[in-house]
C-alpha cells in the first residue's frame, strides 16, 4: 500500500508539473502571439502613416502644380487682354496722328522740328560750324515739304526717304557729329507706351 500510495503521489506530481508546464507554454505562446500581433499592428500603422504622408505630399504637389498652372493661365490671359487693349488704343492714336499729317498744321510742325534740329546740331558742333553731312529722313509723302524744311533749318542739308516712318515727322542725323535726332510721330507715340501702361492700371502683378 505504501508503494502504491507513493506511486499515486508520484503520478499526481508529474501530472501537476505537466499541467503547470502546459499552462506556462500556453501563456508564453499567448504572449508571443500578442507581441507578434502588436508588432504587426505597429508595422501596419507605420506603413499606413507613411502611405498617407506620401499620398498627402503627392496631393499637395498636384494642387500646387494645378494652382501654378491656373495662375500662369490667368496671367497669360490678362497679358493678352492688356496687349489687345494697348494695341487698340495705340492704333486709334496712330490713326489720329495720321490724320494730323493731312492737316494744314503739319508743315508748321515739321518746320519746328527742323529749327530744333538746327539748335541741337549747333550745340553739338560747339561753334565749329555745321557740317555738310546733315541728312533729313522723311516719308515719301512728305517730299513736297522739303523746301519748307530746308528754309526752316537755314543751313545746307540733304533729304532721303525713310520707309520705316509710318506715321510722319522727320529724323535728322550727322555722322561727323555722331548725332541722331528722332522727331517722328512714330517715336513720339511709342514713347507714350510706358506712360500709358503705368497710368492706365493695366499692369499685371
Amino acid at each position: 500500500m505504501a508503494n502504491e500510495e507513493k506511486l499515486a503521489k508520484f503520478h499526481q506530481a508529474i501530472n501537476h508539473y505537466a499541467l503547470e508546464q502546459r499552462r506556462k507554454i500556453e501563456d508564453e505562446v499567448a504572449d508571443f502571439k500578442k507581441k507578434e500581433l502588436q508588432e504587426a499592428e505597429n508595422e501596419v500603422l507605420v506603413e499606413s502613416y507613411q502611405l498617407i504622408q506620401k499620398e498627402m505630399a503627392e496631393m499637395r504637389g498636384r494642387i500646387s502644380r494645378e494652382m501654378a498652372q491656373r495662375e500662369m493661365a490667368g496671367r497669360r490671359a490678362l497679358l493678352e487682354k492688356r496687349a489687345r487693349i494697348t494695341a487698340a488704343v495705340f492704333e486709334k492714336a496712330a490713326a489720329i496722328l495720321r490724320s494730323e499729317t493731312e492737316s494744314e498744321r503739319y508743315p508748321a510742325m515739321l518746320e519746328r522740328f527742323a529749327r530744333r534740329a538746327r539748335k541741337a546740331f549747333e550745340s553739338r558742333a560747339a561753334g565749329r560750324g555745321l557740317p555738310d553731312d546733315i541728312v533729313f529722313l522723311l516719308r515719301r509723302e512728305d517730299a513736297p515739304l522739303e523746301p519748307a524744311i530746308q528754309k526752316a533749318f537755314g543751313a545746307p542739308c540733304r533729304f532721303a526717304e525713310d520707309e520705316t516712318i509710318a506715321i510722319g515727322g522727320l529724323r535728322a542725323e550727322s555722322a561727323s557729329l555722331h548725332l541722331e535726332l528722332d522727331s517722328t510721330l512714330d517715336a513720339l507715340l511709342e514713347n507714350q507706351r510706358e506712360w500709358f501702361e503705368e497710368t492706365s492700371r493695366l499692369s499685371v502683378g
